[in-house]
């Protein structure tokens, strides 16, 4: 995890093998037919890494699951991009602490890179943003609101319901869309976190999907849920307003499911 006390941090790029991102599920026990790339990748570079591991992190499109693109595409690799306080050096370096073999040959050491990331952006710079979202909130107490069709709907105080239908159960709107609450729920994100600012109307949903998204429970009894959520990637041009809150938004990441390859702020010139 990132230290945003630090001076520096780095954009990092890796690449994974899948059939041993699939020997890694098998040696956790995942249930790899419903286990989705993302949780894959947030274990190995947890294994990898350990503390220094990237995060936030973005993992390239890909419907398929890691299981299918080991067993289609030999020689294909999963791309992966990351937030990270240690440089490829060093990241080397952690990895060979791996205890097996399997973990300690999850990714190419030859295409392992990273670069150093601005760590000041001037008040008023414009950049050009591309996001990959997990676009949920938490409901404060319980409720209940009727979906398009008229039918009752109910949730409980604490429960994380995808922003469009906490939105469209409540404030039932004729024309609401994905994309028109997708774009508020982002332009919130940048007011409430702060250090920059983003006009809803010029926000773009490029791509969405309802993703199975599979995790251990917490507790003494780690067992393996699938919860299905939002997907969402959007694009569009953003002004700092404060350098040091928005390196610290880079460094930590939008939103929630942020180990799961969600909430990786992505810029460059606009």
């Amino acid at each position: 995890m990132i230290d945003t006390q630090t001076d520096t941090f780095h954009m990092v790029q890796l690449y994974l093998d899948p059939r041993r991102l699939v020997q890694l599920g098998k040696m956790q026990g995942l249930p790899l037919a419903r286990t989705d790339t993302n949780y894959l990748v947030h274990c190995a570079l947890g294994e990898l890494f350990g503390d220094d591991a990237p995060k936030p992190f973005f993992v390239d499109d890909d419907p398929r699951t890691v299981e299918e693109t080991a067993e289609y595409h030999d020689d294909r690799h999963v791309r992966v991009l990351g937030y990270a306080d240690a440089d490829d050096d060093i990241l080397q370096q952690e990895a060979k602490l791996s205890p097996n073999p399997t973990i300690g040959n999850l990714y190419d050491k030859d295409r392992l890179d990273s670069h150093e990331m601005l760590s000041s952006f001037r008040k008023g710079r414009r950049l050009q943003f591309k996001l990959r979202a997990c676009p949920v909130i938490r409901k404060a107490s319980a409720g209940e609101g009727v979906n398009q069709n008229g039918e009752t709907r109910t949730w409980d105080e604490g429960d994380e319901l995808d922003a469009f239908l906490a939105k469209a159960w409540s404030q039932p709107e004729k024309d609401l869309s994905r994309e028109k609450v997708y774009r508020k729920w982002l332009s919130d994100q940048f007011d409430h976190r702060g250090g920059a600012t983003a006009d809803p109307d010029q926000i773009a949903m490029t791509r969405f999907s309802i993703e199975r998204m599979t995790r251990r429970t917490h507790g003494a009894d780690r067992s393996v849920e699938t919860i299905k959520r939002p997907d969402v990637t959007l694009t569009g041009t953003l002004q700092v307003t404060d350098s040091d809150a928005f390196v610290n938004l880079l460094c930590s990441g939008l939103g929630r499911h942020k180990s799961f390859g969600y909430g990786m702020l992505k810029v460059r010139r606009a």
